[in-house]
């Protein structure tokens, strides 16, 4: 029977090795994994989410909810400090989402005798009260003020692709007191906010081009001078946002506009039914005009909308034919009545 032939004494192979080198650092990949997700900055995380969610197209800066508190650093709403302020940890997509949020915080913070807000189809408006910002007679930014704007800024700023336009507004109240100019105070202290806005944070909270500054002095009150709480309602500078709307000539759109530029209310008007509107010839004559190139010049996209508009008496003469009665009678207005207490 013939002998099996011996067997060839193996080497000392050390393949496995490289077996169990790769699994090691798997486990080790998969460790770290685990222990990064225990540990997740959840800022990063959700402004990711967003990213995905609105396909890059617009994405809001990812912040907690202010607090009083914190001592905020840039516009972007990153703090110092490591409180967290409440809310959800995003800032706000939308006006309604704008106003829910801010809503709260000035309630939970007490502010309600300072800032008030306002939605409509239009416009979004913050309205301070100047003595938050300024002492009286004066147009220089209190700390306090400049405390409050950096609250409120990363608010505008997570919104700033959906604003068309920010227009700053100066308020003064009517006392007859001729030492202070109302028309001076309530620009000076209109373009004080907008410069802050503007350069004040390090960033400007929108971009520049939509900044818009006026001072109405007394001429638009929103409650009696009659009395001494009445006046300093009327003290107080507006933040007022032009919204980006998709159809500007949306009928609740263009009323909202009327109501807020011309003080004329009455039912919604539809460009396609013009036979809704009541009575025409109660409004003054031209006023259509007006409201339609207006209207036109806010939301051209040519950029031609500069921050030298003032209003709906600034409109460009020649988009429409003015009636007799639309002229200015800029003589009628006294530049004298200011307020010692403004």
């Amino acid at each position: 029977m013939a002998k099996l032939p011996p067997k060839k004494q193996e080497g000392n192979s050390q393949e496995w090795l490289n077996t169990y080198a790769d699994m090691v650092t798997l486990l080790l990949t998969f460790f770290v994994l685990l222990f990064a997700s225990s540990n997740l900055d959840e800022s990063k995380m959700q402004f990711i989410v967003q990213a995905f969610q609105n396909h890059g197209k617009f994405v809001n800066t990812v912040v907690s909810k202010p607090n009083p508190d914190d001592n905020a650093t840039d516009i972007t709403g990153v703090t110092n400090s490591s409180q967290d302020g409440g809310g959800d940890g995003t800032m706000p997509q939308s006006f309604d989402e704008m106003y829910q949020y801010l809503a709260e915080f000035i309630d939970d913070n007490n502010l309600s005798d300072s800032v008030s807000i306002e939605n409509s189809a239009a416009y979004f408006t913050l309205r301070f009260n100047s003595a938050v910002f300024f002492e009286p007679n004066q147009a220089i930014l209190k700390a306090e003020g400049k405390e409050m704007l950096m609250k409120f800024s990363p608010y505008i700023h997570a919104l700033d692709s959906h604003i068309k336009t920010l227009t700053v507004t100066g308020h003064t109240a009517f006392d007859n007191n001729p030492a202070v100019s109302d028309w001076t105070l309530s620009s000076s202290r209109a373009s004080s906010v907008t410069n802050y806005l503007h350069t004040g944070m390090g960033t400007s909270v929108i971009e520049e081009q939509k900044y818009r500054t006026r001072g109405c002095g007394n001429t638009e009150p929103i409650a009696s001078n009659d009395t001494a709480d009445g006046r300093q309602q009327n003290r107080r500078v507006e933040l007022v946002m032009l919204k980006d709307v998709e159809d500007p000539m949306d009928s609740k759109v263009l009323q909202d506009i009327i109501k807020h530029d011309y003080g004329i209310e009455g039912e919604p008007i539809d460009i396609n039914n013009p036979g809704n509107i009541k009575d025409p010839t109660t409004l003054p004559e031209g006023s259509v005009d007006k409201v339609i190139a207006n209207i036109t010049d806010r939301f051209k996209d040519d950029g031609s909308a500069s921050a030298g508009n003032m209003g709906p008496g600034a409109v460009d003469g020649s988009m429409f034919i003015a009636s007799d009665s639309s002229e200015s009678s800029s003589g009628a207005a006294a530049a004298g009545d200011g307020d010692q207490s403004e």
